[in-house]
């Protein structure tokens, strides 16, 4: 079963408006959309924001999700009582794991979210969380948040079979690679004209972008990508569509136990091209196999964007 698909609002309130925000919100059917995610953070550019453009708007009948780094009041700026899932948005490595647990647990037991979750978080560390949990009586998370895409793959080895054990879901982020798998930066040869207005415009002010390049902007990366992009010209198939595609229904997400996948389009043309790719079914099998076999050219690679 495809994984269940949530929009991301980590745009919200940088380069995209409240205006947008709304347009975006009424069109959610088109998705397959019930399930909103969320951050303290966002966007980083202007923290809060994107949850304040949500309190303003409304949400009847979606989830909501969000995450923080820390917290000492409620969930003021989405003026909701409770949320869905309250995650942590990261591994914090000063403050002791047991605290860490404690305090999501009286979250939860204070009725402040229905489900508690984390991000980042190295599978050692969740492992420790989990014992921790187990022997002190505190909620355990039931969702864990992390990238994942065809060019980062670590989790389905270090992480799964430990979800999979507690019955924990997966939530996947950046299913493009923060739009490295569309191809513009390989396929344009990192012109800088051609990436203007894209998430690896090269610009100061881009700290998304400039993460995005730390992580994929390796000759080996734009290897795949260009035999990527030659598997899907002889399937006849876009690579962006080819890539969520193969994220929705031949990854080792299953929306059968709960996994999900966050899409964060910026414009009405990303919207339509992401609801093409979810309207699009599974790929053909031998764009399948082809996929999968780049996964062994780039592992080392992609190692180090798991560490937090």
């Amino acid at each position: 079963m495809a994984p269940n698909v949530l929009i991301g609002t980590g745009s919200w309130g940088h380069n995209f408006g409240i205006d947008q925000v709304r347009d975006q919100m009424a069109q959610l059917d088109k998705l397959n959309c019930r399930e909103i995610d969320s951050a303290a953070l966002y966007p980083f550019t202007n923290p809060g924001v994107a949850e304040t453009f949500l309190g303003e708007i409304g949400y009847d009948g979606i989830l909501v999700d969000t995450k923080a780094m820390w917290f000492d009041g409620g969930n003021n700026t989405l003026t909701v009582d409770a949320v869905n899932i309250f995650y942590a948005h990261g591994p914090d490595h000063v403050t002791p794991l047991k605290e860490q647990a404690a305090a999501f647990d009286a979250v939860y037991r204070d009725g402040r979210c229905a489900r508690t979750g984390v991000c980042n978080f190295s599978p050692e560390s969740f492992a420790e969380y989990l014992e921790i949990c187990e022997k002190e009586g505190y909620v355990k998370p039931t969702a864990f948040q992390g990238q994942y895409n065809l060019l980062c793959r670590g989790y389905e080895t270090t992480l799964f079979p430990l979800l999979r054990k507690h019955g924990i879901s997966f939530v996947a982020y950046s299913p493009l690679a923060g739009g490295m798998l569309t191809g513009k930066v390989t396929l344009s040869g990192n012109n800088p004209d051609a990436l203007k207005g894209t998430r690896f415009e090269v610009s100061k002010d881009n700290l998304m972008g400039m993460a995005g390049r730390n992580w994929y902007d390796k000759p080996v990366f734009h290897d795949a990508i260009r035999e990527l992009d030659a598997l899907c010209k002889t399937h006849g198939v876009d690579i962006t569509e080819a890539s969520m595609r193969w994220v929705l229904h031949h990854s080792i997400l299953d929306g059968e136990k709960g996994d999900g996948v966050i899409i964060g389009p910026r414009n009405q043309r990303q919207l339509d091209s992401y609801a093409a790719a979810i309207k699009g079914g599974p790929l053909p099998q031998g764009l399948v196999e082809g996929i999968n076999g780049l996964w062994e050219k780039v592992a080392d690679a992609a190692a180090p964007i798991l560490v937090y």
